[in-house]
This record gives C-alpha cells, sequence and structure tokens, in this order.
C-alpha cells in the first residue's frame, strides 16, 4: 500500500471513529464542557440537543473531512452547533471561508424547513451558527481563525466586512496533566490519540483504567470501540486480538479486553520490535532481549505509579517479580 494511500485510510477512519463518537449528544456536551471555555456553555442541557442528520460538507471536501450539526435550544433560543472534523496531517489556510459556505448551506437548509422565515416580516431572524473546528494533526494550527483575515486590505476597513470567527479544538496542544485532570471520556480519548508508539500507549492506558471503570456503560462502550480503531492504525495489519477487544465491548468485558490487550502487545513481537529502541533490549530473536524489554515497560509503569494488577495483566511477570523491580526501582531512587 502506497504511503498517501495508507494516510488516506488513517483520516478516513479518525474521521469515522470521532464521529460515531461524537454522535453521542453526552458525549457532545461533554466536549464543549471540557474544551470550550463560554460562558454559555453551562447553560446546555443535553435534553435540549437534537442532531440535524445532515452533512454540509461540500463536494471539493469529501475526502478531506466529515461534520457533524447540532440543533440545540439554549435558554429557550435556538442555537446551531457546526462541528467539522479535520483528521488531516495538515490543515487548510481557506478555513474561514470553507466555514462561511457551510454556514450559508446550514441556514438554506433550515429555512426551507421553516416556512414562515421564509416570509418578509420585520421578525425575520437566523438562528446563530456556532462553528467548532476538531483537529488532530501533529502541526500547531496556524490558519487563519476570523474570516475577515482572509480578505486583501482588511486593515481598510471596519465592521462593514463580513465577519465571524470559529472555535478551535487542537487535540495535540493538551497536556497529559489536562487530559488526565478531565477524568472523563473525551479527555481520555485526545490523550491516546496523542500516542506515538507502543510504550507511550502502556503508560497512559495504565493511568486512565480508573477513569475508564467510572465511565457510564455507553460512554464506555463507545470508548473501547474508539480505541480499537486507535490500536489499528498503531499495530501491524493482520493483529487479530483487535477484534478481541472490539466484541468486549459491555460493563467489565471492556475492562477485561483492555487488560488482555496490554499483556497481548506485550507479547506481540512484531509490534515490540517497532518501538525502534524506546525500550532497552528491544526483541532481536532473543529470549534476552524479550525479557528486558518487559522489565524496561514494568519499571516505567512502576515509575509512573500505576496499578500493580495492571503491570502484571501488561507483562505477564508474577506479583512477586513485579514486587522485585519495585524495590529494585526503589533502591536506585
Amino acid at each position: 500500500m502506497k504511503l498517501d494511500d495508507r494516510e488516506e485510510k488513517i483520516h478516513q477512519r479518525h474521521d469515522t471513529s470521532y464521529r460515531f463518537l461524537l454522535s453521542s449528544k453526552k458525549l457532545f456536551v461533554e466536549l464543549l464542557r471540557s474544551f470550550v471555555h463560554k460562558g454559555w456553555v453551562q447553560d446546555i442541557d443535553e435534553s435540549n440537543v437534537q442532531e440535524i442528520p445532515h452533512s454540509f460538507v461540500l463536494q471539493d471536501f469529501k475526502r478531506q473531512e466529515a461534520d457533524l450539526v447540532y440543533r440545540v435550544s439554549l435558554n429557550g433560543q435556538e442555537v446551531v452547533f457546526y462541528l467539522l472534523l479535520e483528521m488531516q496531517s495538515s490543515f487548510d489556510y481557506r478555513m474561514p471561508y470553507r466555514l462561511l459556505l457551510y454556514q450559508a448551506e446550514i441556514w438554506r437548509y433550515l429555512l426551507n424547513d421553516d416556512k414562515q422565515a421564509l416570509d418578509n416580516r420585520k421578525t425575520f431572524r437566523l438562528p446563530p451558527i456556532v462553528p467548532i473546528v476538531l483537529y488532530n494533526g501533529k502541526k500547531r494550527w496556524s490558519a487563519a481563525r476570523q474570516f475577515r483575515k482572509l480578505l486583501n486590505h482588511e486593515q481598510m476597513f471596519g465592521p462593514e466586512l463580513l465577519d465571524f470567527e470559529y472555535l478551535l479544538i487542537d487535540v495535540a496542544r493538551y497536556t497529559e496533566e489536562e487530559l488526565l485532570s478531565l477524568s472523563n471520556t473525551i479527555g481520555s480519548v485526545f490523550l491516546l490519540d496523542q500516542t506515538e508508539d507502543q510504550v507511550q500507549l502502556l503508560e497512559r492506558l495504565g493511568k486512565l483504567m480508573h477513569t475508564i471503570q467510572q465511565m457510564p456503560e455507553d460512554s464506555q462502550q463507545k470508548f473501547t470501540t474508539w480505541m480499537s480503531n486507535v490500536l489499528k492504525q498503531q499495530l501491524p495489519e493482520g493483529t487479530t486480538y483487535i477484534e478481541e477487544l472490539v466484541k468486549n465491548v459491555k460493563g467489565g468485558a471492556a475492562i477485561m479486553g483492555l487488560e488482555q490487550t496490554l499483556k497481548k502487545i506485550i507479547k506481540e513481537e512484531r509490534y515490540v520490535a517497532k518501538t525502534e529502541g524506546k525500550i532497552e533490549g528491544k526483541i532481536e530473536g532473543k529470549e534476552e532481549g524479550k525479557i528486558e524489554g518487559k522489565e524496561e515497560v514494568a519499571r516505567r509503569m512502576i515509575d509512573l505509579g500505576v496499578d500493580a494488577s495492571v503491570i502484571v495483566a501488561a507483562t505477564g511477570f508474577s506479583p512477586d517479580k513485579i514486587d522485585q523491580l519495585r524495590e529494585k526501582s526503589d533502591g536506585v531512587k
């Protein structure tokens, strides 16, 4: 498979996964409350949120992005939230222009369903649209946030020019501490989406175990399914235990599936070999290298304060072995 085709496949998987996740009204509201720091956010009630089952992405951009549109009753007034999922490795400097086109399409769509709104009355008003871009690329977002910044010589003019500013949620810019402190599904998703290798994935899953266990069952199911897509991007094609994870998506079985996945990732020789030196004594066909690699992972998890039961599940070591490694780690300190 060509590199470009592989990247496109990954982007499409991300689009689908995030859209699946945020099609939950509960998780959409959680996204807003976690990452949009505006006074009106706290007034949003999940019971007043309704998805508009229509995509407004233009044909020219179908291969680049996906979107979600929610109609929200906010303090008795209808507000539309347009969430654009920009899951590309790069960004588009035309973003404000594209968002303007999408907003115009949304108004056209809504007015077609409202005969009174089409009448030329003094009371005519358009519902406000709040445009939000969710971006998970590694590069820092540098496209203009304000529409008027795309206009030539805009500094010559005042408010007579059309203008708006979209909200940006840049997944890679949040720190591990910020995301862990949220202790919720969206924060956990962002934290795993930032992972770059197997070692970091193991560490972060260990730190998230308590949060995952406390998730509402429906959110836990969506999170586990989303995570299986993250693993598909990081592990070699044909890895069979990903399918096992997808099957264990209810209640305690989901947590068991996570712990078993931790253990199986460690035992997957092809994947450990891809850590490119990040695990001391990486697998090179020697049993000694396998043991040293697992011991290094165990030590790092111990240093991070991961619960012993999770380390046992991840490495396959006995509790006594973990205690020995912990004593050695304490002695070094």
